[in-house]
């Protein structure tokens, strides 16, 4: 009885009721109608309404605007940086991007895309004296980033035109590209060499070189980059460094189940 006494203390209806509706959603399941949330929570619907709101408000709830289902927003992800390193793709990330850290002399990162976003979900830093500033759970936009081109350039065409719809293109410095053509002439080069380059265009004086991370299905779900000085990754070395970092991004992929005979290989252009 002490011990029944003592949840109820530390119980919180609120929290009761947000966990109840982020239980909701499943692999099988993974977006649900607000009727079919509020079949399975059993709350009024006014109250239902007001808590997914609140719940969107601080990005653990999605609503695609075009089907009008919710789904888990990518907030949870960000707030859990220790459960990021329980992840499949996080666990087999880290030594991976350690090795191409060895390899490269420059900070290597692993991201994810969300919205018109991209998320740093895993990180390792060089031992260089000048490193760049950034870290796990950061957002930066992904048409002007390493790792989100090498998303963004395996999109399907539908997708990709929605994200084109959705993103206001500013600039960032003198080198961001703010054209979508010019953007998906970009993304083309980026699938018949392998990799992607954000030349200066976040950042001035900061190169990075990507490469696309594929799950079992063949399907990209994430990127990983190398990072650094404009100096040190010059654009003469970038052939040489993109061959290493498509050979982490391919090991990664190995790792998530993917099996391919049509591996991505680096073309020099």
């Amino acid at each position: 009885m002490k011990r029944e006494a003592k949840k109820r203390i530390y119980s919180s209806q609120v929290l009761d009721r947000v966990m109840q509706i982020l239980r909701c959603f499943s692999n099988e399941e993974p977006e649900l109608r607000f009727t079919e949330l509020a079949d399975r929570v059993e709350l009024h619907r006014s109250t239902l309404y007001r808590l997914l709101e609140a719940m969107r408000g601080y990005g653990l709830i999605e609503i695609d605007k075009e089907t009008g289902k919710y789904r888990l927003g990518l907030k949870l992800f960000e707030l859990g940086a220790i459960a990021v390193g329980r992840l499949e793709i996080g666990k087999c990330a880290i030594p991976v991007l350690e090795k191409l850290v060895e390899q490269t002399g420059e900070t290597a990162h692993l991201c994810v895309l969300d919205g018109s976003d991209v998320v740093y979900v895993a990180k390792v830093e060089c031992k260089q004296p000048l490193r760049i500033p950034s870290g796990v759970g950061r957002r930066n936009p992904a048409y002007c980033t390493g790792v989100g081109k090498a998303i963004l350039a395996f999109l399907p065409e539908d997708e990709l035109e929605s994200y084109l719809a959705k993103t206001e293109m500013r600039a960032f410095t003198r080198k961001t590209i703010t054209s979508p053509a010019e953007l998906k002439r970009q993304l083309r080069l980026t699938r018949a060499r392998g990799y992607s380059v954000d030349d200066q265009e976040i950042d001035d004086g900061i190169r990075c070189v990507g490469a696309p991370v594929r799950d079992h299905r063949g399907v990209v779900v994430a990127a990983i980059s190398i990072a650094g000085p404009s100096i040190r990754i010059t654009k003469e070395r970038v052939p040489e460094l993109a061959s290493y970092v498509v050979e982490a991004a391919n090991n990664i992929s190995e790792q998530l189940g993917y099996s391919s005979t049509r591996k991505l290989n680096v073309v020099a252009r």
